[in-house]
């Protein structure tokens, strides 16, 4: 099942995606059945689909897909992961940032202000000269997970959404940790949907980039150094991870700073940025000042 959070009057509620459009859940929803994003992921991923199984029978109203104002897929997360140096061809062009593979991998946090939809916008930071896209597959937590082993990790694995992983380059290097240059505002879009983990394999995921329609990144979660199920093991090791905690789980080769110098095209006002991987969707943004 693919779901959508996005804006009705006011507020934000939770969709369905269909091939007839998208579901209003609110509309029809009933007592003790979930009406909002924050609700579907408490009820874990059976849970959710048990419930909305029985709403998407009785729609008989949809939404056009293009029409609608989409929140950030997890609006309210209360961690947002961050996952460094996870594909070797990525590593590999960023020999300043990489210190060896066969190490822990580089983990950072962004917070909710960094949080922005499909169809939103970036801002981009004015104490930065050199900011940077990363396409990546967002893992979206839908268990209280605690020292769970790799075997049993994707049963805590709500689904998968895209994202953008923004970063400012000079402000990343500047500091021993990445956080001033991953935490900045707007600097991570998430969206559009929210596909659960039973309707794709966790490894088979094709991800591409674009920079203002063109092709800049190509990869597969197979490629990644750390599988999901890894990644969710090791975090849950460090701490608690809870429904709606968001993971990204690192970006394939492609991104700016992998250019030769001559050729690093930081992003300015007025680019576009799309992430897509088919069965989720695309992730689409503006660069603004």
């Amino acid at each position: 099942m693919k779901l959508i959070n996005f804006r009705k009057e006011g507020r934000n509620v939770l969709g369905i995606w269909t091939e007839k459009g998208v579901i209003d859940v609110s509309a029809f929803a009933r007592d003790g059945e979930p009406a909002t994003m924050r609700q579907a992921l408490e009820l874990g991923r059976e849970g959710a689909l048990a419930a909305l199984t029985p709403v998407a029978g009785r729609a008989d109203r949809f939404l056009d897909p293009e029409e609608i104002e989409y929140a950030p897929s997890v609006d309210d997360p209360e961690k947002i992961l961050g996952i460094g140096k996870n594909y070797l061809d990525h590593a590999r062009e960023m020999p300043d940032l990489f210190r060896g593979c066969d190490a822990a991998p580089e983990i950072f946090p962004k917070f909710r202000n960094a949080l922005t939809p499909h169809g939103g916008q970036v801002r981009l930071n004015p104490n930065s000269r050199k900011h940077d896209y990363e396409s990546e597959v967002a893992v979206i937590i839908g268990r209280r997970a605690w020292n769970v082993s790799e075997a049993e990790a994707m049963d805590y694995v709500f689904g998968y959404t895209l994202a953008n992983d923004i970063t400012a380059r000079d402000l990343q290097k500047a500091a021993k940790q990445w956080t001033p240059g991953k935490a900045c505002d707007t600097f991570c879009p998430l969206g559009p949907s929210i596909l659960t983990a039973d309707e794709a394999p966790f490894d088979a995921l094709h991800i591409t980039g674009y920079k203002n329609g063109e092709l800049r990144q190509d990869g597969w979660t197979r490629d990644m150094i750390r599988s999901i199920p890894w990644l969710v093991s090791f975090l849950s090791r460090c701490c608690t991870l809870v429904p709606g905690d968001v993971i990204l789980t690192g970006t394939p080769a492609g991104v700016i700073g992998g250019r030769p110098e001559g050729q690093q095209d930081w992003l300015q006002a007025g680019d576009t940025l799309r992430v897509s991987v088919p069965e989720i969707g695309t992730l689409f943004v503006t660069v603004t000042e």
